[in-house]
């Protein structure tokens, strides 16, 4: 039988794996979205890659923020 702190640390277990999971999922969708931006420069596409590669989580959230709505003239 499992006791209390065993069941919080599977509980803990669980829920990092699932924040592992979902970081990875949000990296990989913002990769693929960058790299199927028709309104990038390849210059432009390449500092997104590069900010989605150094700072993952916050290069994801940043290009979901900000970079999928910036316009062909600002690229």
């Amino acid at each position: 039988m499992i006791d209390s702190a065993g069941m919080v640390q599977m509980a803990a277990l669980g829920l990092g794996g699932l924040a592992v999971l979902g970081s990875a999922a949000l990296i990989a969708a913002a990769l693929t979205q960058i790299s199927r931006a028709i309104h990038l420069r390849q210059a432009a596409r390449a500092g997104w890659v590069l900010a989605v590669v150094c700072a993952p989580v916050f290069g994801a959230v940043a290009w979901f923020a900000v970079g999928n709505r910036i316009d062909a003239d600002q690229s």
